[in-house]
Parts: structure tokens; sequence; C-alpha cells
């Protein structure tokens, strides 16, 4: 049953923080600082102020500290499941030169139940991060539909180009991609997944592309990388991409 830090007496709010701040000491994490905090909220055409009670705790890690993210995640995730309000999260910073990590707990557009995005050996996966209210996503999307379109028969299953929505629901991505016509690409909805996390995704547009061995290529906006298609095509054939440096 999902409750809400606000809702909280000051004692409990309290007794949680101190919980957290236990976990991230017991995982060599305790020089993380956990925050109470009020975030209060005014829409320009309202004139009643909602607020909220909030828990933070963030670090980002290095990659090469990635097992000690997982035990954290482990170890707080009975402590602060089910309570909204709580944004606590320690992530290992993945990036160019990294192993492409599985995206887990997102969605497709037809099913609530959480799926992953796992990378086939021997396939280029070119993941873009995007939302139907943002008008930079719009082209993007519009040229990973051209780019299946025109080359899809010739890449067969070996180019993989998915669409990871952060919309705030699954039915708006479905209804907008089906006006669009943008069938090509495999669509999924981020729901609860923590990958913007990590692999510290701040805006979109924002793509990762991954080679056949499940290495990360390029991160980054789709804009630099001015001809996807030839980064496809020397992927697959075992060339290295031009232009970027782990």
């Amino acid at each position: 049953m999902s409750k809400n830090f606000s809702d909280m007496s000051v004692e409990e709010q309290a007794a949680l923080a101190q919980q957290v701040a236990t976990v991230l000491k017991d995982n060599d994490l305790g020089d993380v600082k956990v925050e109470i905090y009020r975030e209060e909220v005014c829409q320009l055409t309202q004139t009643e102020v909602k607020g909220r009670t909030m828990l933070k705790a963030k670090k980002n890690l290095p990659s090469f500290e990635s097992a000690k993210a997982e035990r954290f995640k482990e170890a707080i995730k009975p402590i602060i499941d089910g309570v909204e309000g709580v944004d606590v999260a320690v992530n290992a910073m993945i990036g160019v030169g990294d192993q492409y990590k599985t995206i887990t707990n997102v969605n497709t557009l037809e099913s609530s139940d959480a799926v992953s995005i796992e990378h086939t050996p021997g396939t280029v996966m070119l993941i873009d991060f995007w939302a139907t209210w943002c008008p930079p996503c719009q082209r993007p999307m519009q040229h990973n539909q051209d780019m299946l379109t025109e080359h899809g028969d010739s890449w067969k299953d070996k180019v993989k180009i998915i669409g990871l929505s952060i919309d705030s629901d699954a039915a708006t991505v479905k209804k907008h991609i089906e006006s669009k016509g943008w069938t090509k690409p495999i669509h999924y909805w981020r729901s609860k997944s923590d990958c913007s996390d990590v692999y510290q995704v701040k805006g979109v547009p924002h793509v990762m592309l991954i080679d056949t061995e499940g290495k990360i290529v390029f991160k980054g906006h789709p804009a630099n990388r001015k001809d996807l298609v030839k980064d496809f095509n020397d992927l697959l054939a075992g060339k290295k991409l031009e232009g970027v440096e782990a």
C-alpha cells in the first residue's frame, strides 16, 4: 500500500530519513547528504500555493562502482518502496566506452507489464529518449521512421531503433505515434524505470548508440551525429565511430 511522505508525522519523516542514512553508511556511502525539504508550487493562473514535503538523497558514482550502486538499491528498496515524495538514488554513471546496462521496468505501449530493453549481440541499437510534448524531439523521431523505411529491408534485424518516451502515460504516446505514422521504430514508455538517472539523461531528445558488442559508442543530442545511416553501417562492418572518443 502506497503512502505519501508529506502525510507522515514529523517523527515518522525523521525516522525514515535516519533509516536511509543508515543504509547509505552501511554501503560505504556515508558522505551522501539526506535532506528533508519543502517544495511549493503556484500555477500562474491560480492563487493557491500547493506544497509538499520531500526527502532526497542522491549521488552519482563512476561506472566502475556499479556493484556498490546495485547493492545500495537492493538494500534501500524495502525501506522506500511505495512511499511517494522520496527521491533516493545512487547510480553508477554509464557513458561512452562502457557496456550497455539493460534498461528495466519500462512498458510497451500495449501493456502495463514491466519489460526490459536488452541488447542482442551482433546488432546495432539506437535508443532515443523523447517526449510527445518536446518540439525538438519530433524531427529526430521522424528521421528514425524514415531511416527504417528506406533501409529496413537491408538491415533486417541487425539494426534496432527504439523510441523511449518519458511522457506521463503510455496512452498519450501511442496516440501520438499513430497519428504521425511512426510505426517502424520499437516504442516503449519509461514508466517507473530509473533509466534516466542511470544514463544521466537530463533533457530530451537524447540518444544512445550501442555497437554490435554492446558497447555505448555515442551518447548525446541526435543532431551531433550528422549521418546515422553511415554510423549504423560502419558499426555493422566492425568500424569505429568517427568523431567520438571514450
